[in-house]
């Protein structure tokens, strides 16, 4: 077998996430991870008549919230389909491949990413791989729509995946809030990002992944 230890990849995620594949050329595995939550959504078993609409429309809903990660770039994103004991949760995980200098020292790479002036910065290690962990605040977003002005929070993992050929990961998390309760919600769901990227394990060829239930998620080049 070819290829290399860190061309895959699996992390654990909670029931009720799901990840949509968005990179070029697997249309059909985004229709797939699409229809895969409408069923659950919306099972066979309810009346058509009355169950059919409502497909579209979380169809429709799925595919404008994913188009524009796929124009750019993401490899895939992973979304809360169902509301976690009764709370729709305000979030989302990006996964995106970049590439540095061919040959660059991943730690000056990283260490370069940390002087762009984010208000937390930290060097990381994920599962071997040299990183960086950076978090960005923003306040008075407005969204297209009717939707009201919110502040988010992004956190995101760059990983050296390979420093010969300037390969990286980035795994970015994004959260939103508009008050004081659901501010301490996203801080909570910045803790439950780092959670998830603590699971996190390369699983290309060569790699043994151990310690991770089969519900895990898989990623990849």
């Amino acid at each position: 077998m070819t290829g290399r230890p860190t061309d895959g990849w699996v992390m654990l995620l909670p029931p009720g996430w799901a990840r949509f594949p968005t990179g070029p050329e697997r249309t059909r595995e985004l229709d797939d991870a699409i229809e895969e939550v409408v069923a659950r959504a919306l099972p066979d078993d309810l009346p058509r008549d009355t169950a059919e609409p409502h497909r579209h429309l979380l169809r429709d809903r799925l595919r404008t919230t994913l188009e524009g990660a796929r124009d750019a770039g993401s490899g895939a994103v992973y979304l809360p389909t169902e509301p976690m004991n009764g709370t729709v949760v305000p979030a989302s995980i990006t996964e995106l491949e970049f590439t540095s200098d061919p040959g660059s020292d991943p730690v000056v790479v990283a260490t370069g990413i940390l002087a762009d002036g984010y208000e937390q910065s930290e060097l990381v290690e994920v599962d071997g791989r040299p990183g960086v962990r950076v978090v960005a605040t923003s306040h008075e977003v407005e969204r297209e729509g009717d939707w009201p002005v919110v502040s988010t929070r992004q956190v995101l993992y760059a990983i050296s995946r390979d420093e010969a050929e300037g390969a990286w990961l980035a795994m970015s998390f994004s959260t939103v809030w508009s008050g004081h309760d659901s501010e301490r919600l996203a801080e909570a769901l910045v803790y439950f990002f780092d959670a998830v990227m603590g699971t996190f394990r390369w699983a290309g060829p060569g790699t043994d992944v151990v310690g991770l239930p089969p519900q895990r998620v898989p990623g990849s080049a």
